[in-house]
């Protein structure tokens, strides 16, 4: 195998346990760090142990079962770069969450109305990096100030107009109200699925997936749930991001790609040959997500049927030793506590 695999093959080709699943094993064996999209539960119940056996961290985003999950906050990593003072790395980042936030899979979608959910939801991310503490950091309070749009305009109205946050967010405040309306309406409607589950919101508080602190020999579980799947595209765009600034390379394991929204930096992924395994029933489904060129960037296409070796399969395996995600008190941001009436 290449650096980036493209292993093609319907229903029942052994594409996962006859494939993928001795690809893994050879990673696990070269201590490779690991992140891995399960939605099917398969990897985990078969690797766990010898994951634990050879001393690596296992954390699991688990979007299908909220109370087996390790604590996730997206808005972590760009808090980071911003804080460091890479201020546009952060932009960068935050900007990338918004647009896997709010994007639509109706490609007959004016895209408008989310591309300017997405810079508004920059403008008021920025704000928060700019006015909150620490633990206010997170999606609860941006969904808190999506709803204070009469404060956010004052905010507005005391801020330089090159301010980075005038720019990103002024075409949707000083918008006319039908426009602005619709487009707070879009973002009401994407963050109400993270933040109306009482235990997803939870584990949205926390940050055990701290990506500035992954040590060597590590393996992330990302387990879907197609209504909020993209929060684990959000978290592999920025593993791939942290990965490629950094000594901590990861192999990335997306079987059923096609399954989970389109991934904003496979792109990326494959023009840096970041090593890569991605599974598909047929390639139409993949050409009509990512353009019919996306065949021709990766190094290695086959078929599962022609390079299986059936006297070779592994078995699923089973452990429920998942972690169990703690409660934890969220803190949210209050603009009114910073603009005055």
């Amino acid at each position: 195998m290449k650096n980036t695999n493209l292993i093609i093959g319907e229903i029942n080709t052994y594409k996962t346990i006859g494939v993928m699943f001795n690809e893994v094993l050879k990673s696990i064996k070269s201590e490779e760090n690991l992140l891995i999209l399960d939605n099917k539960e398969e990897y985990f119940g078969t690797f766990k142990e010898m994951l634990d056996e050879k001393d690596y961290t296992t954390l699991v985003l688990n979007l299908n079962d909220t109370y087996k999950s390790n604590s996730y906050n997206p808005l972590m990593l760009p808090y980071t770069y911003y804080k460091n003072g890479n201020k546009d790395k952060a932009v960068e980042m935050i900007k990338e969450i918004g647009l896997e936030i709010f994007k639509s899979s109706n490609r007959n979608i004016d895209p408008f109305w989310e591309n300017s959910a997405a810079d508004y939801f920059l403008a008021l991310v920025l704000i928060l990096f700019k006015e909150a503490s620490s633990e206010e950091i997170n999606l609860g309070s941006i969904q808190t100030m999506v709803s204070m749009s009469d404060k956010i305009v004052k905010y507005f109205d005391k801020l330089d107009v090159l301010d980075s946050i005038y720019i990103a967010g002024s075409a949707v405040v000083y918008a006319p109200k039908d426009t602005r309306e619709s487009v707070v309406s879009v973002m009401k409607q994407k963050l109400n699925e993270f933040c109306v589950r009482e235990q997803l919101l939870n584990n949205l508080l926390g940050n055990e997936i701290d990506l500035t602190s992954l040590k060597n020999k590590t393996a992330i579980f990302i387990i879907g749930n197609e209504k909020i799947s993209n929060l684990g595209n959000i978290l592999i765009d920025q593993l791939v991001n942290m990965s490629l600034d950094s000594n901590m390379k990861f192999t990335f394991y997306l079987d059923g790609l096609c399954d989970i929204p389109m991934l904003l930096e496979l792109n990326k992924m494959l023009d840096k040959r970041v090593k890569l395994f991605v599974t598909i029933r047929c390639v139409d489904e993949l050409e009509d997500k990512y353009g019919k060129y996306v065949i021709s960037k990766f190094e290695n296409v086959v078929n599962s049927v022609d390079i299986v070796d059936k006297d070779n399969i592994m078995k699923i395996g089973v452990c429920n030793d998942y972690p169990q995600s703690k409660v934890i008190s969220g803190v949210f941001f209050d603009i009114r506590n910073i603009v005055k009436d």
